[in-house]
């Protein structure tokens, strides 16, 4: 405790350059933390919401795959479409439990500065929705919209029975339910009957995709061999598709990693100039401690403790910051990454807190090694002599 205390006073000495020095470990610390929650949050996120889309297969037009995948999971404009025989040869396969078409489109109003998302599905949809809550019912005819809990909020829909006019596609539908919200992109969406939404996209018979739901999930790969031999479709499974976002976000996370050990290596180096400065101003101190009676190993020890101690408060303050600043961050990764889960993208882990104090407790460590053993070999006579 001794030693702790008067590595504090130590520390104190030259106020400016120790917390010029704690300052720019705080924040490689705060970066690291960051980016350690968002990866588990990401990840806990992206899982959770594809575990709800209820089916494991989905069929979309050929071109880049996941890209359509991506707009259907998020909510988007695809620019390709397939014909709807395409369901008739779905559903002849005699793996597939479920197979249900749906056509989604977007309708941009930039003049309230959004994009509202139209998405058509039929009875088959709704049974692998069953998670959903409605407040009101699913559709009676083929002017029946469902909303999600986003999109009612913003149009202050509170109640089912209220008509909702598209202005854009000049069309009336009547607010039949009512979706509580689930912590996916359903919240935003407005639902609307297959043949409805091809009719006022001007798309009659015609598809963005199949969610396709298989009987038994060791099916799978018989499945996908067998959808793949479809003209002008692609398929994509879940799994695949959560393993593409998750390689772009460990691409990401490696890049970011990089530039966060260079900058932690940085860091690691102002501490060892700003203790080892330290140990040269207090020469003769050190001198004066050595001739009454210290020895190396106390030296040694006093100095390496005002390292760790440094580095300690350093780590604290950054994983604070962090902490303070968690919703801020969640904010400005929903902006750069359109495909976030609805959800929280940040998840506090106390795994994450303690690798982030051991790894700037490491940093103390090798940081304060040299300067420690230079002030221990200090000869006391040398030492008190020096101006």
């Amino acid at each position: 405790m001794k030693f702790i205390l008067f590595a504090l006073k130590n520390l104190l000495r030259n106020k400016i350059r120790t917390l010029l020095t704690v300052l720019s470990i705080a924040v490689s610390v705060t970066v690291l933390f960051s980016l350690l929650s968002f990866t588990k949050g990401y990840e806990k996120g992206m899982t959770s919401e594809l575990g709800k889309m209820g089916y494991q297969i989905m069929i979309v037009p050929r071109g880049c795959p996941y890209e359509a995948a991506s707009l259907a999971l998020s909510g988007g404009k695809i620019p390709n479409y397939f014909d709807y025989s395409v369901l008739e040869e779905v559903k002849k396969i005699p793996e597939v439990e479920i197979a249900a078409p749906f056509f989604m489109s977007a309708i941009i109003r930039p003049d309230e500065d959004r994009t509202d998302i139209y998405f058509g599905m039929d009875e088959n949809m709704f049974q692998m929705k069953k998670y959903w809550n409605i407040k009101g019912s699913y559709f009676k005819d083929e002017n029946s919209l469902i909303m999600g809990g986003d999109a009612a909020y913003i149009e202050q829909t509170d109640e089912p029975g209220q008509k909702f006019y598209v202005r854009e596609k000049d069309r009336e539908f009547v607010v039949t339910g009512i979706l509580e919200r689930t912590g996916t992109k359903d919240d935003g969406f407005f639902f609307i009957p297959l043949k409805a939404a091809q009719e006022m996209f001007g798309q009659k018979d015609r598809v963005t995709g199949i969610a396709i739901r298989v009987k038994d999930p060791t099916l799978i790969p018989t499945v996908v061999e067998q959808l793949e031999k479809l003209p002008d479709s692609q398929v994509i499974t879940m799994s695949q598709l959560m393993g593409t976002m998750m390689n772009l976000v460990a691409q990401a996370k490696t890049l970011i990693l990089s530039i966060i050990i260079i900058a932690i290596i940085i860091s690691a180096l102002g501490a060892l100039n700003t203790v080892l400065m330290s140990v040269f101003e207090r020469t003769k101190e050190i001198g004066v401690m050595r001739a009454m009676g210290a020895g190396r190993e106390h030296v040694f020890q006093l100095v390496w403790v005002e390292t760790l101690v440094m580095a300690l408060i350093s780590g604290i303050l950054g994983i604070g910051i962090a902490l303070i600043g968690m919703g801020l961050v969640e904010k400005i990764i929903k902006k750069l990454l359109p495909l976030a889960p609805q959800g929280s993208v940040v998840s506090f882990d106390p795994n994450t807190l303690l690798i982030c104090l051991g790894f700037v407790i490491l940093v103390g460590l090798v940081a304060g090694i040299y300067p420690a053993y230079r002030a221990s070999k200090l000869k006391p006579i040398e030492a008190i002599r020096t101006e």
